[in-house]
């Protein structure tokens, strides 16, 4: 179930949509997702589609100088920027990076047993979810949990209605990654875990600037280059007549306990 976006594996485009989020939204991600993995010092922790870092580096931080954190990503060039964050943060020895797709992970892995396993926006990206989970449940130690978060079927229904405006057409219904959030995803994991807990986190984005929604719109996966100067022309026009465009990121996590 592979499911391709443009910005799937830019770093530099994944890296603008975090700093949005940082600057724009209400509430911090890493808070909700932490409270839900509960990692302790000394913990080994398998972070699989970890992109520039932004889960990997605070709990290299957490699990202190005996833990370890393992980052998995498909892009080399996250990869790199998550290396240089890690020496910069003097947490570059807890850190192990492995360049390589969900699917193969089984291979790189077949010694190693965590404490933790997350997967932040990233286990639909797998060719087989369901061979996978099964990894991640072989990996685990018993009593170790599987934080897993994506999209939920109404994330950024306000950007979605605003961008296919411009198209003159409707929303289309929800597929690929909040798809596998609300259904297949959830039922993978009741299948081999023995505790399953869904949860819900909300996050509304404030821009104040015709400047800044374009800036965040043009690295998501929505973006359309022959909708560019449309999109900046229709932008401006809202800041003409409201102050902020507020959308909201809708996002499901599973909590899998082993």
């Amino acid at each position: 179930m592979a499911i391709n976006g443009q910005f799937n594996t830019d770093a530099k485009a994944l890296n603008r949509r975090i700093v949005a989020h940082d600057k724009y939204g209400e509430k911090d991600i890493n808070e909700w997702i932490f409270s839900n993995l509960d990692v302790a010092r000394n913990m080994m922790i398998l972070d699989l589609g970890c992109g520039t870092g932004k889960q990997t580096i605070p709990m290299a931080k957490a699990v202190g100088k005996d833990g370890r954190i393992v980052s998995v990503d498909i892009s080399q060039e996250a990869l790199n920027v998550l290396l240089e964050k890690a020496t910069e943060e003097n947490v570059s020895e807890q850190i192990t990076t492995l360049c390589c797709s969900l699917d193969d992970i089984a291979i790189h892995l077949e010694n190693e047993r965590f404490d933790r396993v997350l997967s932040s926006y990233s286990l639909y990206y797998a060719q087989n979810p369901e061979n996978l989970v099964k990894t991640i449940w072989e990996t685990l130690k018993t009593g170790g949990i599987f934080f897993f978060c994506g999209p939920a079927k109404d994330n950024n229904r306000e950007l979605k209605s605003f961008h296919y405006s411009l198209k003159g057409e409707p929303v289309p219904s929800e597929s690929g990654g909040a798809a596998f959030m609300e259904k297949l995803g959830q039922r993978l994991v009741r299948e081999v875990f023995r505790h399953v807990e869904v949860t819900m986190f909300e996050n509304p984005l404030r821009f104040d600037s015709a400047e800044a929604l374009y800036a965040y719109w043009s690295s998501y996966n929505l973006y359309e280059n022959e909708l560019d100067e449309r999109f900046k022309v229709a932008a401006a026009e809202h800041f003409n007549r409201n102050s902020f465009f507020v959308t909201k990121k809708r996002v499901i996590g599973v909590k899998a306990v082993k």
